[in-house]
């Protein structure tokens, strides 16, 4: 098995602070009346304040995003695809009869396994059409094991990397945030002819993983639990910049981010935003 090894997320295309910045308090979204931070997780827009300056691209296959029933919406970073590509991604909550709708014979399942092949080894000329699986591994699994139908898809995978997921977790590195396997399964059925044009699935992404690589580097007092994986923060890469605060001096309204707590997971700094 091919030993997974860390990737460059400082490569990608994408310049999300720029317009990510500017949005320091929750709106209500335009669509449902909720009260949220940088995009709605139950329509999949942008706020107000940045609609227009988000970067929406186009997908070269449609993509089904399989929520587990139990996944939390403002825990999910697979919304982030939604809310880039809306016109070629679908977010489903599973239940038994959804692959009904769904062509199998022209789907492939993101999977891995001894059954599955490298994405970028498949003729593109054989789908049109892609799940991934939204949900801890636990229920993927038993999602997969569980539903004959979703079993009978033909399985892909990608090549290994370390996650450079902020939530710590019991597996290894190379289980990777939802987000982190759609960018890769589209970047990888590109292979050597990739040019960086699905980089922007990973806009939001960046940004909070910038965003608390920065603000430690910015508060070097601060430490967070043991559990995360080692050396996670880049003190010598990173920019020192506190999460920005209001003019009276409190922390961004809704940003979850705690500033002031020692000890602490990565990912409660970045509860109620769409970042877990």
């Amino acid at each position: 098995m091919t030993e997974a090894k860390p990737y460059d997320i400082n490569s990608l295309k994408v310049n999300p602070a720029q317009v990510l910045d500017s949005c320091s308090a929750r709106q209500v979204c335009d669509g449902c009346g909720r009260r949220m931070k940088f995009f709605c997780y139950y329509c999949y827009k942008p706020v107000a304040d940045i609609a227009g300056k988000v970067p929406q691209i186009r997908l070269p296959f449609k993509l089904t995003v399989l929520k587990h029933p139990g996944e939390n919406d403002g825990k999910s970073t697979a919304l982030h695809a939604k809310v880039i590509a809306p016109e070629d991604v679908q977010v489903t909550i599973y239940s038994e009869d959804v692959l009904s709708e769904i062509d199998t014979e022209r789907t492939v399942l993101l999977f891995p396994g001894p059954d599955a092949t490298d994405i970028s080894e498949v003729d593109p000329a054989s789908y049109d059409h892609a799940i991934v699986i939204d949900g801890t591994w636990q229920q993927a699994r038993g999602m997969v094991r569980k539903d004959s139908k979703l079993h009978k898809i033909p399985k892909v995978t990608i090549k290994p990397r370390k996650t450079r997921f902020w939530r710590f977790q019991k597996y290894d590195e190379s289980y990777l945030a939802t987000i982190e396997a759609i960018y890769f399964l589209y970047r990888d059925s590109k292979g050597e002819a990739y040019e960086g044009e699905y980089d922007a699935l990973m806009y939001f992404y960046k940004y909070f993983y910038d965003l608390i690589q920065n603000d430690y580097a910015a508060n070097t007092h601060k430490t967070f639990t043991h559990r995360h994986q080692e050396g996670y923060i880049s003190y010598e890469t990173a920019t020192p910049r506190a999460i920005p605060r209001t003019s009276d001096g409190k922390q961004w309204e809704g940003s979850g981010i705690q500033l002031e707590d020692a000890g602490v997971s990565l990912g409660e700094m970045l509860q109620d935003t769409g970042a877990e």
